[in-house]
């Protein structure tokens, strides 16, 4: 019965998706066989001598003015806020 109702839907176990632990499995396995490439992040280095402004001296990234947003009009947008400046970016 729940075969008829759900037609096309209905999921055969030679048809299965992938969960997201075998997708992240598969992917390990490929970059370690040399397949997929490892992931590239900038080190510190990279990021101190980067002179487009988005990060400071220690290499941290520095959020732009206004960004983020005040929990408390997130929760009630009436209420005044009770943390003063209470961004949470």
């Amino acid at each position: 019965m729940i075969k008829e109702m759900l037609g096309t839907a209905w999921l055969d176990k030679s048809n299965m998706p992938e969960t997201g632990n075998q997708i992240r499995r598969r992917k390990g396995q490929e970059m370690r066989a040399g397949t997929r490439p490892y992931p590239k992040y900038p080190s510190k280095e990279s990021r101190i001598a980067d002179t487009s402004g988005m990060f400071d001296d220690d290499g941290n990234y520095v959020y732009p003015e206004g960004s983020g947003f005040n929990w408390m009009q997130k929760v009630d947008p009436d209420s005044k806020g009770y943390l003063p400046g209470g961004k949470v970016s």
